[in-house]
Formats: structure tokens, sequence, C-alpha cells
């Protein structure tokens, strides 16, 4: 049985915050920005978010016998899934049904996806496929950094939402691509009132 490993990202005044839960084979690696990390004797099996919709990173892994005394290990290659979270009072959970053998688990590990269920909730789970790294997701609230411990209790780690996580800074313009005098000049011509225009040519005229 997985044990939980209680890493908090301590974050200021997060009231609200949904648990999402995960089954043994699905292992988060990543939620949004903010790594998650595992001990040797215990691993993360679930995490706290605030409503909104965050990227989670995972690593499928299960382990079958192959034949008397002789086990396999099946693992995925790390993949996102796309989480909403549209309610920060309940709790949710990500899932898959695990294969009935070794065959039909590598089949999953090479497109592997999860279950998204809402818990205690009439609603269906919803099917969440793997999803591109690239994915941008944008909140208005700006990102809070967050200060990683390590302790011995049963608190589920905690995860703030990320602006842009996968957004690169844009370059700088060259100077041949700012605005010269002229333009700028235009530009705050158009932006002038009638009256403005008048003083500003009456004063060039006194001049």
């Amino acid at each position: 049985m997985k044990k939980l490993l209680g890493i908090t990202l301590l974050l200021p005044m997060l009231s609200y915050a949904a648990t999402v839960k995960f089954v043994e084979e699905l292992i988060p690696l990543q939620v949004n920005e903010q790594k998650v990390e595992h001990s040797f004797f215990s691993s993360v099996s679930e995490i706290n978010l605030p409503a909104g919709v965050h990227k989670i990173k995972l690593k499928y892994k299960d382990i079958y016998e192959v034949d008397y005394d002789e086990h396999e290990t099946v693992e995925s290659k790390p993949f996102w899934l796309i989480v909403d979270i549209d309610d920060a009072n309940r709790e949710y959970k990500l899932s898959m049904q695990r294969a009935d053998d070794i065959s039909a688990a590598k089949k999953y590990s090479k497109q592997p996806y999860a279950d998204f269920e809402k818990l205690g909730s009439t609603e269906k789970p919803k099917r969440l496929n793997a999803v591109n790294t690239k994915v941008v997701l944008a909140t208005n609230a700006a990102p809070t950094p967050a200060i990683v411990t390590a302790t011995s209790n049963t608190q589920p780690a905690v995860v703030t939402p990320v602006i842009s996580e996968i957004n690169a800074a844009a370059p700088s313009a060259s100077p041949s691509q700012q605005p010269s005098a002229l333009n700028m000049l235009e530009f705050w011509w158009s932006q002038a009132s009638e009256a403005e225009k008048k003083a500003f040519l009456s004063n060039k005229k006194g001049s």
C-alpha cells in the first residue's frame, strides 16, 4: 500500500483548495511549475489545488507477475494532463482501470490517459488524454513563490496556480524595430483633443 509523504508547498493564505487523489499506478511528478518530490520509502498520493485549470505531469508504473517468482515492471514516459478544478471544496481523483495482464499494461503505457472524477458527485468521470507540454495556462493572479519543506505528517502537497508556465519571455525589440520620433508624434497627435491640438499649435506659433 502506498504511503503518503507530506510535502507541503507553503503559500500565503491559501484558504480554499481541493484535494486531488491518485491511484497507486499514477505517480504525480509535477504540477504546473512545481515538482513533486518523493522519498525512497514513500510517495505522494494526493495534492491540494486551488480552483482553476492546472497541468499535472504523471508517470504510469505497475508490476506484473510473468512467471513463478518472476516479475516485470511496466512504466510509461512522463506525460501531462490538464485538470479543471471547478469546486475547491470537493475531492477529485485521477485513476485508470488496471490492465488485466502485462500485454495490456504495455499497450496502455504507450498511450496513457486517466479518468478525472469529482468524488461524491453524480457527474461522470472525464477521460483525460495526454497533452503537449507546450500547452499554456493563464490566470489573472501573479505567481506566488513557493517554499518546499518535507514533514512527517500526512499533509497533502499544496500547489499554486502558475501564469503561462511554458511561455518564454518575448525578445526585446532591436533598435531598428523601435518607433521613430515621427511615429510617436503622429500617435500622440491622434490621441489629442481638438482643444489640445489648437493650444499646441498656438504655443508653437508663439515660440
